[in-house]
């Protein structure tokens, strides 16, 4: 055991280092790094691969959460001298479904040796924090962390890092996209306008699709898009959502049937549609991301969601609501409160 004090087993990095200065392949799977523990063992990745091994690294949380300039650069020139050396090594990003694990494995001739715990590749991950990570002993879990391993650096679970468009937070942008030029262009209205006593009314309950981690509420944790143009994967806008009804709910007298206009309750006018079979998909027009916005910004600003993390029940019960309700006042017009 090893968790980054004296007295149970010492610092992870230890180990990393023995590891590595014997190691003919490696791999390691892991949620976060940090820039200074990738260079202090790149040129073990660069001797590993330059000597005909495999030499590996996967990062689950950047293609969702982005890296920062510095790191993006140094990611990137190790994934190159990597592949250039070895196409079987480099680094890659989970794709999919964001990978929060940290699995160490390095094997030399017939040795094989396997590390599981809470240590990301980072100094805080194996130096600073306290952490628990275990060598693994049992030839049956040695195997099925093997496969498991095998599976996370397909194309199943992940993308090579010079094939992923990885987000740089914080980089300026020059002009408002699409989106936000439809955004800023809704119309208003005062909310106070619409009586909704006596008003018919139909109620979406989220919390079935909450509980999906990549649930239409959830769509920017899935596979991201393919770029024809770039040849690369770029994770799904962030803001993108849409609601799937069940028969029950659109069987409701009161569902709306194509195109209509949502009424929010804090003053905008979405334009709206539902299509699809039997009008399960209740969407924003133009874009996807016009009902994201509104919906997830309301989480946002009421300090229950984080960015790039999944909006869950747990999440709706701290806004303090698990349902929106839309209200029919006219043909084709509805108050949406959430």
């Amino acid at each position: 055991m090893f968790t980054n004090v004296n007295k149970y087993g010492g610092n992870f990095i230890e180990v990393l280092s023995t590891e590595f200065q014997n190691a003919s392949n490696v791999k390691i799977a892991t949620g976060y790094s940090s820039i200074d523990t990738i260079q202090q063992f790149q040129n073990d990745f660069l001797r590993i691969a330059e000597n005909g091994g495999e030499s590996k690294l996967l990062l689950g949380m950047a293609f969702y959460e982005g890296l920062s300039q510095r790191k993006h650069e140094i990611v990137s020139n190790l994934h190159n001298e990597l592949k250039q050396r070895s196409e079987s090594s480099g680094v890659f990003v989970a794709n999919g479904r964001r990978f929060h694990g940290k699995v160490y494995h390095f094997t030399n001739d017939n040795i094989s040796n396997i590390y599981v715990g809470s240590s990301n590749f980072s100094t805080s991950g194996t130096k600073g924090n306290i952490e628990c990570t275990l060598p693994i002993s049992s030839k049956e879990q040695e195997t099925l962390l093997i496969n498991f391993l095998t599976d996370i650096f397909s194309g199943e679970y992940s993308v090579p890092f010079d094939l992923a468009e990885i987000t740089i937070p914080g980089q300026k942008k020059v002009v408002l996209n699409t989106v936000e030029r439809l955004w800023n262009s809704l119309k208003k209205y005062d909310p106070n306008a619409i009586s909704l006593d006596k008003l018919p009314r139909f109620i979406f309950p989220l919390q079935r699709i909450a509980e999906k981690e990549k649930s239409n509420l959830n769509v920017y944790f899935g596979k991201g898009r393919w770029n024809r143009a770039t040849g690369k994967t770029r994770p799904r806008p962030w803001y993108e959502i849409e609601l799937i009804a069940n028969r029950e709910l659109t069987e409701q007298e009161n569902y709306p049937k194509g195109d209509f206009l949502a009424y929010t309750d804090d003053g905008l006018i979405i334009p709206m549609r539902t299509q699809g079979d039997y009008f399960k998909n209740i969407r924003s027009r133009n874009s996807l991301q016009l009902f994201g916005i509104w919906l997830k910004g309301k989480l946002e600003k009421k300090g229950v969601l984080k960015r790039y993390e999944p909006v869950t029940y747990e999440v709706l019960l701290e806004y303090g609501s698990t349902e929106i309700i839309f209200y029919k006042f006219e043909e084709g017009h509805y108050y949406m409160h959430f």
